[in-house]
């Protein structure tokens, strides 16, 4: 026995493990985007038949759940398919043409862009249908503004982050080169999409607990006495209903693990691995492509009633057919 510690991580082991990194997480995006693609197109075609056939769901605050399909579509029929083979090109020849790239950077800051104002903005206007139901022309002066304005905005936030943001992790690693030599790293998600997810996700909390508040204090007018002291034992009951506390301490394991690693070639593997989980959130973020018309069917019964029925006919003209 020579007595020599064997190295944890050798050059054989470190090309197997990358290479099972790789399949692996082209798998998974190419699963995500295929299934969100096609699924998605299938359910945005749908919400918008919906509208179009069904009297009912021609309101103006459903004018807004027509743009927010029409851009899922868009995000389906562009975004997924360019980040897909964005994926596989780069597997096989190491990066992508720069017009690939460019378009996507374009395609995804744009899609995003639109997709988080016009939910902001149907939440907002879904409390003014409950607050004010009667202002009518109102809201339909509003949305005919709101509907072009985040378009022209999302325009306008693509070009800048064509022009000055173009070190997203997806568009480093088009070009084939790693993201931690680079001076600057991932600006649009710091400092553009995470302010205006922000932003919108505030707006739509905020419009959707005036709504829960307002309706409350309709059904409080409604209700007797006799029924109301009922909701004052449930005051009493929820404050005692608190939530467990879980410390996570994952996030200081790993970074303490990746530091105890001295061979260099573990170190490249970890580093793979969190490029790769970079470009499979950008994948797992299209999936609202496809989540935004199962929500509509879930809590909307015209839009669910309206999907049975077409999704009758389309079995009925499937079997003429055959």
């Amino acid at each position: 026995m020579s007595g020599e510690p064997t190295p944890a991580w050798d050059s054989g082991n470190n090309t197997i493990w990358e290479k099972y990194i790789d399949i692996t997480f082209i798998v998974a995006n190419s699963l995500i985007l295929l299934i969100t693609s096609l699924v998605g197109i299938a359910a945005n075609i749908f919400v918008i038949l919906a509208v179009f056939q069904q009297k009912s769901l021609q309101t103006w605050n459903n004018a807004l759940v027509v743009n927010l399909a029409f851009i899922d579509i868009l995000r389906c029929v562009i975004d997924c398919p360019i980040l897909l083979s964005i994926v596989l090109i780069v597997y096989q020849r190491g990066h992508v043409d720069e017009l690939i790239c460019d378009t996507q950077v374009a395609s995804f800051s744009f899609s995003c862009c639109v997709q988080l104002l016009t939910l902001a903005c149907i939440s907002a206007e879904r409390y003014q249908a409950i607050a004010q139901p009667f202002k009518t022309t109102q809201r339909r002066r509003r949305i005919m503004v709101l509907i072009p304005l985040t378009w022209t905005i999302a325009i306008l936030v693509a070009v800048f982050c064509l022009i000055f943001v173009k070190d997203s992790p997806v568009h480093v690693k088009c070009k084939g080169s790693q993201g931690v030599t680079s001076s600057s790293y991932d600006t649009f998600g710091l400092y553009m999409l995470f302010p205006l997810w922000a932003a919108c996700f505030a707006v739509i909390i905020g419009f959707y607990a005036r709504i829960f508040t307002l309706v409350r204090s309709h059904n409080r007018k409604i209700f007797d006495k006799g029924i109301f002291s009922l909701s004052k034992i449930e005051k009493t009951e929820d404050p005692q209903k608190k939530e467990e506390s879980v410390a996570v301490g994952n996030g200081q394991g790993k970074s303490e693990q990746t530091q105890t690693l001295s061979n260099s070639a573990a170190q490249v593997v970890l580093i793979k691995i969190i490029w790769h989980v970079e470009i499979l959130s950008v994948s797992v973020a299209c999936i609202t492509s496809l989540s935004n018309p199962i929500i509509y069917a879930a809590v909307n019964p015209q839009f669910r009633t309206e999907f049975f029925k077409l999704k009758n006919r389309a079995k009925s003209i499937f079997n003429k057919k055959l």
